[in-house]
Parts: C-alpha cells; structure tokens; sequence
C-alpha cells in the first residue's frame, strides 16, 4: 500500500517538474525512493513492535429504595484502548486511551488518556517511567480492569479516599528485588482549588500546574506464591499558586493484603486520607472541605470452578471524618457510609466475565440498597 502511494505521488510530482527534469532522472530518484521505502519496511518490523489491548465494561443498577432518589442506569461505562510500542528491548512507550459512559460530554461522558508514558529499562532491578503514569496507590488503581475486582463496580474506598482511577505526570523508579515489588517516584501534586476532597483535587494531567509536587512511594511482598502485602504513601503540597493555600498539604496511605489458594481469594485494604489546612480550603472554595478522609474493605471470593466465583465484599468509609464549612469553621463530620455486596461472576471464557450481585447500602444513615449487573472484558 505504502508504495502504490508513493508511486503516485512521484508520478504527480514528476509531471509537474516535467519541464526541469528528464525522464531519466525521474525514473532514478523514482527507484531509489521506491528502495528505501521497501527496505524500511522490511527493517522495520512493525508487527513485532506494536501491542494493542483493552478492556470494557457495561453496567445495569436499579436502586431498590424509592427514597433514595436514585433512577435505573444501563451505561457502557469503560471503553478502553491500550496501545504499546518497542523501540528496543530498554526503551517501550506504554498509552490507555479511555471512554466512560459513551463518550458523549453532553450526556456526561467523556474521553482521556490514563496512561502515555516511556519506560526504560536501566537494569533487571529498576526501570523508569516517564510520562502520564497511574498514581501506585491501592489495588484497585493500578489493577483496574473489571475481571480483577468481583463486584459489578470497584470498592468505594478506592474510589473516594483512594481517587481511582487516579493518573498523573511525572516519573516513576520501578522494579523488584527478591520478592519485593518497589515504585517510587514525584508526580504533579493535587490542586486544592478544585475541590474540598482528594477526588476532586485531582489535576489528571491536563494542563496540571506544577508549582508543587508529590512524592509517592509503594512497596509490595509477593515471595511467597498466592501472597501479597503491601503499602503504599502519596503526599506533597497542594496550592499550585495560590497563596492562601500555601500552608495546605495533602497526604493519602493505604495498606493491603490478599492471599489465593485453591480457590479461595481474599483481600483487603485500609486507606486514609489528610489535608493539613483544610479549613483554608473551605474558605477559599467557599463550600464544605475534608481535613479527613479513611475507610476499608474486605472481599471474599470462591472459584467453584472455571465458570463461576461467588463473591462477598463488605465496606465502609467517610470521606469527611473531619468537615469544615465554607468560614472554615469546623464541624460535625458525616456519618459513614456501609456496603455490603454478594454477587456471583460468571466466565464464560477466560477473560470475559457475567457479573450479577445484590448491594446492601447505608449511605451516610440512608438506605440505597440496589440490584446490579454488569459485563466485562480484557483482551
């Protein structure tokens, strides 16, 4: 195909210059362009070179208390591209291309890219990633595809005191030694004026004002086979310029486990969340902001077999254990919220998974219990 356009474009090329050169001439830079195409070609191995993947999911929830004010959603939540390249053996560039809820902004859904970085490798112990990178906090945000989790949707506490999905600029020292999984590295801080929480602080690398960064650090065991533990910190400024958020800090820890065997699955996390100079925040956004933030999950799963894994996840979680008012005034904190979620996952092949589960939900003293179901897939 390459060279039937070429060849084109020479043979137009040549008629309009037909006046300042001959034939021969022509026909020579013609074979030697024609050449080079076809060597580079050959040279090239594009094939080898390039990965493509992905991952998607599709949701139904009908909310089972009229009080709740919640309405019955069928939403293609997640369409997700990845596409890699190997430049050499030391050096690949890694990108996630997402759509959420279709794509359309007027219906609330919209496009981004999650990931888009080079990675080099410097030795067998360390690489360095440099670009648009996942935070590596939790399990969730580094794992985030629907065949990983059980339930239809991810846990809360990843969601809320853990931004997930949660991507950023910057760079990130990765490897491991004996056993031990390591990343660590400084990413563009949270901007405090975005928002009066964590999640809505988040800059996600569009056009992310680096007067201050983050620094972030993970470590993970995973010597023992079926085994992992792990923690993992994130903290640096957060007033990106603005001088009456100069004194504003934020800082989001976690600390996880999960163990598999024969079968059984089980994992769990806690994770916190703290920002020093939150009732700043609240003045200067002029709405309610959280100097804490904390919760954790457990998830228990049973692989009856190939096909089919029931499931049992419970959590609970305040996103203002600690609240101030837009004076900066504090005071009282909100009432946790509770999920308890038992559900069945159904694979009909390997990496596509049916998902049906019932949501037991306290939200903040209310109830919000709901039916969901859901489809996914990573490829």
């Amino acid at each position: 195909m390459n060279t039937k356009i070429l060849m084109s474009v020479v043979a137009i090329t040549a008629t309009m210059n037909l006046q300042s050169a001959t034939l021969e001439e022509l026909n020579a830079k013609f074979d030697t362009l024609s050449e080079s195409v076809l060597n580079a070609k050959e040279n090239s191995n594009v094939e080898e070179k390039v990965s493509i993947g992905g991952y998607g999911k599709m949701d139904y929830i009908r909310s089972l208390d009229k009080e709740s004010g919640s309405e019955a959603k069928l939403d293609i939540y997640r369409a997700i591209f990845y596409v890699g390249y190997k430049f050499s053996d030391n050096v690949k560039f890694l990108s996630e291309l997402e759509w959420e809820h279709g794509g359309r902004e007027k219906t609330g859904g919209y496009g981004i890219v999650e990931q888009a970085y080079l990675d080099f490798k410097l030795n067998d112990m360390a690489s360095l990633k440099l670009g648009h990178v996942l935070v590596p906090v939790g399990m969730v945000n580094l794992y985030h595809e629907p065949t990983f989790f059980n339930a239809v949707n991810r846990p809360e506490v990843e969601k809320y005191i853990i931004p997930s999905t949660w991507h950023e600029n910057g760079a990130i020292l990765h490897g491991e030694v004996e056993g031990f999984a390591y990343q660590v590295g400084a990413v563009a801080g949270l901007n405090a004026n975005n928002g009066g929480d964590i999640r809505h602080m988040r800059q996600n690398g569009q056009k992310s004002k680096a007067d201050n960064f983050a620094g972030v650090a993970r470590l993970d065991y995973k010597g023992i086979p079926g085994l992992l533990v792990g923690a993992s910190i994130f903290s640096g400024g957060a007033a990106q310029g603005t001088d009456a958020l100069d004194d504003v800090t934020t800082t989001v820890a976690e600390v996880h486990a999960g163990f598999n065997f024969q079968g059984f699955d089980i994992r769990g996390l806690y994770a916190f969340n703290k920002v020093d100079g939150a009732a700043d925040v609240a003045k200067k956004i002029e709405k309610d902001a959280t100097g804490e933030g904390s919760g954790f999950y457990v998830n228990a799963a049973y692989a009856i077999n190939e096909w089919i894994t029931p499931f049992v996840r419970y959590e609970t979680y305040n996103v203002f254990d600690e609240k101030y008012d837009k004076t900066g005034a504090k005071i009282d904190a909100d009432k946790d919220t509770t999920n308890t979620v038992i559900g069945v996952n159904y694979f009909p092949v390997k990496n596509v998974v049916l998902k049906a589960d019932y949501m037991i939900r306290d939200k903040k003293g209310k109830d919000d219990n709901r039916f969901e179901l859901g489809t996914g897939y990573v490829f």
